[in-house]
Protein backbone atom coordinates (compact mmCIF):
# COMPACT_ATOMS: atom_id res chain seq x y z
CA UNK A 1 0.00 0.00 0.00
CA UNK A 2 1.30 2.94 -1.05
CA UNK A 3 2.41 5.73 1.98
CA UNK A 4 0.22 8.43 2.02
CA UNK A 5 1.76 11.51 0.81
CA UNK A 6 2.48 14.79 3.38
CA UNK A 7 2.00 18.38 1.80
CA UNK A 8 4.81 20.09 1.51
CA UNK A 9 3.92 22.56 4.00
CA UNK A 10 3.78 20.37 6.52
CA UNK A 11 7.04 18.60 6.08
CA UNK A 12 9.43 18.65 8.82
CA UNK A 13 11.86 21.07 7.14
CA UNK A 14 13.46 24.00 9.17
CA UNK A 15 11.79 26.90 7.45
CA UNK A 16 8.34 24.71 7.08
CA UNK A 17 8.31 24.40 10.85
CA UNK A 18 9.45 27.55 11.68
CA UNK A 19 5.58 28.90 10.46
CA UNK A 20 3.88 26.26 12.27
CA UNK A 21 1.44 28.00 14.94
CA UNK A 22 2.57 25.77 17.38
CA UNK A 23 6.47 26.95 17.42
CA UNK A 24 5.06 30.56 17.09
CA UNK A 25 2.96 30.24 20.02
CA UNK A 26 6.00 29.39 21.96
CA UNK A 27 8.09 31.87 20.84
CA UNK A 28 5.26 34.30 21.12
CA UNK A 29 4.74 33.04 25.09
CA UNK A 30 8.88 33.23 25.27
CA UNK A 31 8.81 36.71 24.10
CA UNK A 32 6.34 37.71 26.29
CA UNK A 33 7.59 36.26 29.31
CA UNK A 34 10.91 38.10 28.51
CA UNK A 35 8.86 41.66 28.09
CA UNK A 36 6.88 40.95 31.43
CA UNK A 37 10.12 40.04 33.73
CA UNK A 38 11.85 43.32 32.48
CA UNK A 39 8.67 45.40 33.95
CA UNK A 40 8.34 43.28 37.04
CA UNK A 41 12.21 43.39 37.70
CA UNK A 42 11.50 47.47 36.71
CA UNK A 43 9.05 47.60 39.72
CA UNK A 44 10.66 45.63 42.05
CA UNK A 45 14.39 46.13 41.53
CA UNK A 46 14.32 49.92 39.71
CA UNK A 47 13.70 52.34 42.79
CA UNK A 48 15.62 54.09 45.09
CA UNK A 49 15.54 54.73 48.83
CA UNK A 50 13.81 58.21 49.99
CA UNK A 51 16.64 59.07 52.18
CA UNK A 52 18.92 58.91 49.01
CA UNK A 53 16.46 61.21 46.84
CA UNK A 54 16.55 63.98 49.95
CA UNK A 55 20.02 63.97 49.98
CA UNK A 56 20.52 64.17 46.60
CA UNK A 57 18.26 67.33 46.31
CA UNK A 58 15.00 65.99 46.08
CA UNK A 59 12.49 64.21 43.55
CA UNK A 60 13.11 66.96 41.49
CA UNK A 61 16.71 66.69 41.02
CA UNK A 62 19.02 64.34 38.68
CA UNK A 63 20.33 61.34 40.83
CA UNK A 64 21.32 58.08 39.92
CA UNK A 65 21.80 54.97 42.07
CA UNK A 66 22.64 51.53 40.57
CA UNK A 67 18.73 50.59 40.31
CA UNK A 68 17.17 48.07 37.13
CA UNK A 69 15.79 51.64 35.75
CA UNK A 70 17.56 53.21 32.99
CA UNK A 71 16.13 56.76 32.30
CA UNK A 72 17.94 58.34 35.56
CA UNK A 73 21.37 57.32 34.31
CA UNK A 74 21.01 58.51 30.99
CA UNK A 75 19.28 62.13 32.39
CA UNK A 76 22.56 61.88 35.13
CA UNK A 77 25.28 60.88 32.56
CA UNK A 78 23.68 63.81 30.23
CA UNK A 79 23.27 66.47 32.81
CA UNK A 80 27.11 66.40 33.52
CA UNK A 81 27.27 68.86 30.83
CA UNK A 82 30.75 67.80 28.91
CA UNK A 83 28.58 64.39 27.41
CA UNK A 84 26.04 64.95 24.93
CA UNK A 85 23.66 61.39 23.67
CA UNK A 86 24.48 59.96 20.47
CA UNK A 87 21.05 58.67 20.04
CA UNK A 88 18.12 60.44 20.17
CA UNK A 89 16.23 61.38 23.23
CA UNK A 90 12.84 59.33 22.15
CA UNK A 91 14.98 56.27 21.52
CA UNK A 92 16.34 56.20 24.73
CA UNK A 93 12.83 56.62 26.03
CA UNK A 94 13.76 60.01 27.59
CA UNK A 95 10.93 62.20 25.63
CA UNK A 96 8.24 61.42 23.31
CA UNK A 97 8.55 62.90 19.43
CA UNK A 98 7.59 66.04 20.64
CA UNK A 99 10.69 66.56 23.17
CA UNK A 100 8.11 66.08 26.35
CA UNK A 101 9.20 63.89 29.27
CA UNK A 102 8.32 60.46 29.53
CA UNK A 103 7.30 58.68 32.50
CA UNK A 104 6.21 54.79 33.23
CA UNK A 105 5.84 52.75 30.75
CA UNK A 106 6.02 54.89 28.38
CA UNK A 107 10.08 54.77 28.92
CA UNK A 108 10.36 51.25 27.34
CA UNK A 109 8.41 51.86 24.16
CA UNK A 110 11.96 53.51 22.24
CA UNK A 111 14.36 50.65 23.41
CA UNK A 112 12.18 48.40 22.82
CA UNK A 113 11.59 49.62 19.21
CA UNK A 114 15.29 49.61 18.76
CA UNK A 115 15.59 46.23 20.43
CA UNK A 116 13.38 44.49 18.13
CA UNK A 117 15.07 46.41 14.83
CA UNK A 118 18.15 44.80 16.01
CA UNK A 119 16.67 41.48 16.48
CA UNK A 120 15.26 41.74 13.35
CA UNK A 121 18.48 42.88 11.17
CA UNK A 122 20.77 39.98 12.74
CA UNK A 123 17.97 37.57 12.28
CA UNK A 124 17.78 38.47 8.27
CA UNK A 125 22.14 38.67 8.28
CA UNK A 126 21.58 35.07 10.20
CA UNK A 127 19.73 33.95 6.76
CA UNK A 128 22.41 34.94 4.11
CA UNK A 129 25.67 33.18 3.37
CA UNK A 130 28.87 33.25 5.05
CA UNK A 131 30.61 35.39 2.91
CA UNK A 132 28.06 38.07 3.50
CA UNK A 133 28.06 37.48 7.01
CA UNK A 134 31.96 37.81 6.86
CA UNK A 135 31.96 41.56 4.71
CA UNK A 136 28.71 42.56 7.00
CA UNK A 137 31.00 42.35 10.37
CA UNK A 138 34.12 44.03 8.36
CA UNK A 139 32.37 47.04 7.40
CA UNK A 140 30.85 47.34 10.89
CA UNK A 141 34.25 46.91 12.22
CA UNK A 142 35.98 49.27 9.80
CA UNK A 143 32.86 51.70 10.18
CA UNK A 144 33.61 51.66 13.44
CA UNK A 145 37.27 52.57 13.16
CA UNK A 146 36.46 55.15 10.70
CA UNK A 147 33.81 56.69 12.85
CA UNK A 148 36.75 57.18 15.21
CA UNK A 149 39.59 58.10 13.54
CA UNK A 150 37.98 60.10 10.17
CA UNK A 151 36.95 63.02 12.29
CA UNK A 152 39.67 63.54 14.56
CA UNK A 153 42.19 63.37 11.11
CA UNK A 154 40.66 65.34 9.28
CA UNK A 155 39.64 67.85 11.91
CA UNK A 156 43.52 67.93 12.56
CA UNK A 157 44.56 68.00 9.01
CA UNK A 158 42.26 71.38 8.35
CA UNK A 159 43.44 73.15 11.46
CA UNK A 160 47.11 72.61 10.22
CA UNK A 161 46.43 74.07 6.81
CA UNK A 162 44.83 76.73 8.30
CA UNK A 163 46.96 77.39 11.57
CA UNK A 164 50.11 75.71 10.62
CA UNK A 165 51.53 72.51 11.94
CA UNK A 166 50.66 71.94 15.95
CA UNK A 167 50.17 69.31 17.93
CA UNK A 168 46.57 67.71 17.84
CA UNK A 169 46.49 67.81 22.02
CA UNK A 170 47.29 71.50 21.28
CA UNK A 171 45.09 74.03 24.26
CA UNK A 172 44.26 76.37 21.55
CA UNK A 173 42.60 73.40 19.31
CA UNK A 174 42.40 69.77 21.08
CA UNK A 175 41.60 67.08 18.10
CA UNK A 176 41.87 64.65 20.77
CA UNK A 177 38.15 64.87 21.75
CA UNK A 178 36.86 63.86 18.72
CA UNK A 179 38.64 60.30 19.14
CA UNK A 180 36.52 59.67 22.43
CA UNK A 181 32.60 59.95 20.64
CA UNK A 182 32.52 56.57 20.26
CA UNK A 183 33.63 55.23 23.35
CA UNK A 184 30.94 57.93 24.67
CA UNK A 185 28.35 55.58 22.11
CA UNK A 186 29.93 52.95 23.87
CA UNK A 187 28.84 53.92 27.66
CA UNK A 188 25.91 55.41 26.71
CA UNK A 189 24.89 51.90 25.55
CA UNK A 190 26.01 50.28 28.95
CA UNK A 191 23.19 52.67 30.56
CA UNK A 192 20.47 51.63 27.92
CA UNK A 193 21.88 47.74 28.26
CA UNK A 194 21.43 48.15 32.23
CA UNK A 195 18.01 47.34 31.16
CA UNK A 196 17.55 46.18 27.82
CA UNK A 197 20.60 44.07 26.99
CA UNK A 198 18.75 41.11 28.43
CA UNK A 199 15.65 41.69 26.65
CA UNK A 200 18.11 42.20 23.21
CA UNK A 201 20.25 38.90 23.86
CA UNK A 202 16.40 36.91 24.95
CA UNK A 203 14.69 38.43 21.42
CA UNK A 204 17.86 37.74 19.53
CA UNK A 205 18.12 34.26 21.49
CA UNK A 206 14.19 33.43 20.93
CA UNK A 207 13.72 34.17 17.28
CA UNK A 208 17.44 33.62 16.04
CA UNK A 209 17.18 30.34 17.87
CA UNK A 210 20.36 30.65 20.42
CA UNK A 211 20.37 28.43 23.21
CA UNK A 212 23.14 30.67 24.40
CA UNK A 213 21.59 34.22 24.35
CA UNK A 214 18.68 32.60 25.84
CA UNK A 215 21.07 31.17 28.85
CA UNK A 216 22.71 34.26 29.06
CA UNK A 217 19.37 36.49 29.83
CA UNK A 218 18.32 34.44 32.25
CA UNK A 219 21.97 34.77 33.82
CA UNK A 220 21.84 38.37 33.74
CA UNK A 221 18.67 38.61 35.40
CA UNK A 222 19.55 36.34 38.06
CA UNK A 223 23.01 38.08 38.63
CA UNK A 224 20.54 41.79 39.06
CA UNK A 225 18.56 40.35 41.49
CA UNK A 226 21.82 38.78 43.38
CA UNK A 227 23.72 42.09 43.50
CA UNK A 228 20.39 43.82 44.47
CA UNK A 229 20.58 41.19 47.41
CA UNK A 230 24.14 41.84 48.00
CA UNK A 231 23.97 46.07 48.03
CA UNK A 232 20.67 45.84 49.91
CA UNK A 233 22.27 43.65 52.53
CA UNK A 234 22.18 45.43 55.92
CA UNK A 235 26.38 44.52 56.87
CA UNK A 236 26.82 46.31 53.15
CA UNK A 237 24.76 49.35 53.51
CA UNK A 238 26.19 50.27 57.00
CA UNK A 239 29.27 50.62 55.13
CA UNK A 240 28.67 51.87 51.79
CA UNK A 241 24.47 52.73 50.89
CA UNK A 242 24.36 53.02 47.22
CA UNK A 243 20.82 54.25 47.41
CA UNK A 244 19.08 50.76 46.15
CA UNK A 245 15.59 50.37 47.63
CA UNK A 246 15.92 47.07 50.08
CA UNK A 247 13.17 44.40 49.15
CA UNK A 248 11.00 44.37 53.01
CA UNK A 249 13.11 41.95 55.42
CA UNK A 250 9.43 40.14 56.21
CA UNK A 251 7.80 38.51 53.58
CA UNK A 252 4.31 39.51 54.85
CA UNK A 253 1.02 37.72 55.70
CA UNK A 254 -0.62 35.46 53.02
CA UNK A 255 -3.60 37.54 51.83
CA UNK A 256 -3.92 36.53 48.91
CA UNK A 257 -6.12 33.98 47.02
CA UNK A 258 -8.00 32.91 50.31
CA UNK A 259 -4.77 33.04 52.32
CA UNK A 260 -2.56 31.25 50.34
CA UNK A 261 0.15 33.95 49.23
CA UNK A 262 1.74 37.12 50.55
CA UNK A 263 1.65 40.00 47.86
CA UNK A 264 5.78 40.17 48.12
CA UNK A 265 5.81 36.95 47.88
CA UNK A 266 3.19 36.99 44.68
CA UNK A 267 5.54 39.44 42.87
CA UNK A 268 8.94 37.22 43.49
CA UNK A 269 6.91 34.42 42.33
CA UNK A 270 5.79 35.81 39.57
CA UNK A 271 9.28 37.06 38.58
CA UNK A 272 10.44 33.43 38.98
CA UNK A 273 7.56 31.84 37.05
CA UNK A 274 8.01 34.50 34.23
CA UNK A 275 11.97 33.37 34.30
CA UNK A 276 11.00 29.90 34.00
CA UNK A 277 8.52 30.11 31.13
CA UNK A 278 10.85 32.21 28.95
CA UNK A 279 13.51 30.03 29.02
CA UNK A 280 11.72 26.80 29.02
CA UNK A 281 9.42 27.99 25.90
CA UNK A 282 12.39 29.65 24.07
CA UNK A 283 14.71 26.29 24.47
CA UNK A 284 11.63 24.23 23.79
CA UNK A 285 11.74 25.55 19.82
CA UNK A 286 15.49 25.23 19.47
CA UNK A 287 15.39 21.13 21.06
CA UNK A 288 12.25 20.45 18.71
CA UNK A 289 13.90 22.30 15.69
CA UNK A 290 17.11 20.51 16.18
CA UNK A 291 15.54 17.03 16.74
CA UNK A 292 13.65 17.88 13.25
CA UNK A 293 16.87 18.61 11.75
CA UNK A 294 18.96 15.96 12.25
CA UNK A 295 16.05 13.47 10.76
CA UNK A 296 16.77 11.94 7.62
CA UNK A 297 15.14 13.62 4.40
CA UNK A 298 13.00 10.82 3.94
CA UNK A 299 11.79 10.70 7.57
CA UNK A 300 10.77 14.52 7.03
CA UNK A 301 8.15 13.67 4.82
CA UNK A 302 7.15 10.77 6.41
CA UNK A 303 3.37 10.61 7.44
CA UNK A 304 4.65 9.14 11.10
CA UNK A 305 7.39 10.70 12.24
CA UNK A 306 4.73 14.01 11.03
CA UNK A 307 2.11 13.47 13.07
CA UNK A 308 4.87 12.24 16.07
CA UNK A 309 6.25 16.14 15.88
CA UNK A 310 3.00 17.46 16.12
CA UNK A 311 1.70 15.42 18.74
CA UNK A 312 5.13 16.11 20.60
CA UNK A 313 5.14 19.41 20.30
CA UNK A 314 1.57 20.12 21.38
CA UNK A 315 2.17 17.79 24.54
CA UNK A 316 4.65 20.20 25.09
CA UNK A 317 2.47 23.75 24.74
CA UNK A 318 0.23 21.43 27.36
CA UNK A 319 2.92 20.43 29.84
CA UNK A 320 4.13 23.74 29.80
CA UNK A 321 1.22 25.52 31.26
CA UNK A 322 0.10 22.09 33.53
CA UNK A 323 3.93 22.30 35.32
CA UNK A 324 3.93 26.09 35.63
CA UNK A 325 0.86 26.13 37.31
CA UNK A 326 2.21 23.15 39.77
CA UNK A 327 5.61 24.48 40.19
CA UNK A 328 3.53 28.16 40.85
CA UNK A 329 1.08 26.34 43.30
CA UNK A 330 3.57 24.09 45.10
CA UNK A 331 6.05 26.99 46.00
CA UNK A 332 3.25 29.21 47.42
CA UNK A 333 2.07 26.09 49.66
CA UNK A 334 5.92 25.54 50.82
CA UNK A 335 6.32 29.02 51.78
CA UNK A 336 3.95 28.87 53.87
CA UNK A 337 3.77 25.30 54.85
CA UNK A 338 4.87 26.05 58.34
CA UNK A 339 1.86 27.96 58.82
CA UNK A 340 -0.24 25.12 57.86
CA UNK A 341 2.00 22.81 60.90
CA UNK A 342 1.59 24.91 63.37
CA UNK A 343 -2.07 25.29 62.26
CA UNK A 344 -2.56 21.86 62.69
CA UNK A 345 -0.95 21.21 65.87
CA UNK A 346 -2.77 23.59 67.35
CA UNK A 347 -6.12 22.13 66.26
CA UNK A 348 -5.14 18.96 67.50
CA UNK A 349 -3.35 20.49 71.19
CA UNK A 350 -5.76 23.42 71.39
CA UNK A 351 -2.74 25.23 73.53
CA UNK A 352 -0.93 28.53 73.15
CA UNK A 353 1.99 27.21 72.01
CA UNK A 354 1.12 27.51 68.83
CA UNK A 355 -0.53 31.00 68.85
CA UNK A 356 3.14 31.92 70.25
CA UNK A 357 4.59 30.66 67.26
CA UNK A 358 2.57 31.61 64.88
CA UNK A 359 3.63 35.13 66.12
CA UNK A 360 7.49 34.72 66.04
CA UNK A 361 9.34 37.00 64.11
CA UNK A 362 11.77 34.74 62.77
CA UNK A 363 9.23 32.78 60.91
CA UNK A 364 8.64 35.95 58.65
CA UNK A 365 11.59 36.40 57.62
CA UNK A 366 14.12 34.73 54.92
CA UNK A 367 15.82 31.98 56.22
CA UNK A 368 11.92 31.07 58.65
CA UNK A 369 10.32 31.23 54.59
CA UNK A 370 13.56 28.36 54.13
CA UNK A 371 12.80 26.52 57.08
CA UNK A 372 9.49 26.52 55.70
CA UNK A 373 10.16 25.26 52.02
CA UNK A 374 12.41 22.95 53.45
CA UNK A 375 9.93 21.30 55.79
CA UNK A 376 7.93 21.28 52.94
CA UNK A 377 10.36 18.90 50.92
CA UNK A 378 10.56 17.15 53.47
CA UNK A 379 6.76 16.08 54.14
CA UNK A 380 6.57 15.61 50.07
CA UNK A 381 9.46 13.26 50.09
CA UNK A 382 8.36 11.35 53.08
CA UNK A 383 4.58 10.56 51.06
CA UNK A 384 6.51 8.88 49.16
CA UNK A 385 6.13 5.84 50.89
CA UNK A 386 2.49 6.41 51.27
CA UNK A 387 1.33 7.86 47.87
CA UNK A 388 2.86 6.26 44.41
CA UNK A 389 3.85 9.84 42.99
CA UNK A 390 4.72 7.36 39.62
CA UNK A 391 1.31 6.35 39.40
CA UNK A 392 -0.09 9.35 39.94
CA UNK A 393 1.26 11.25 37.58
CA UNK A 394 1.03 8.63 35.15
CA UNK A 395 -2.81 8.43 36.03
CA UNK A 396 -2.84 12.28 34.87
CA UNK A 397 -1.08 12.08 31.48
CA UNK A 398 -3.15 8.35 30.91
CA UNK A 399 -6.60 10.63 31.06
CA UNK A 400 -5.21 13.86 29.72
CA UNK A 401 -3.88 11.67 26.23
CA UNK A 402 -6.94 10.15 26.30
CA UNK A 403 -8.91 13.30 26.27
CA UNK A 404 -6.84 14.91 23.58
CA UNK A 405 -7.78 12.16 21.20
CA UNK A 406 -11.38 12.10 22.27
CA UNK A 407 -10.89 15.74 20.63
Amino acid sequence: MAMEAVPDSQTLHIPKLRRRWQVLLLQLISTASLLMVMKRMNVVFGSCTEEFIEDSGGIESTYWCPAYEHTRGLNYWQSSGSVELILPDFLHGLTDFAGEPLTGDATFVGPLALCIAVTVAWVFLLHQSEKIQTWVNRAVSIGFVAWMLLPFLMSWIYAMVINGPHVPWHPAANHLDLLWTPFMFIFEMVFLGIVFAPVLAGLMGIWGLSRRMITWAVGYFLMVVGIHAMLTFEGITEAVDVGLQPLPAQIGDATLYGGLVSPLALVLLQIALLILVFMESGLAVITHLEYASMLPEDAKRNPEYVIQFRNVINSHIVHLVGIMTVVGLTTAIALEFDDFLISLVGFLEQGQWSGQVRESLELQLTYGKVISAGLFLLVVAGMRFVLPWQRVTGIIETGMSRFRSTD
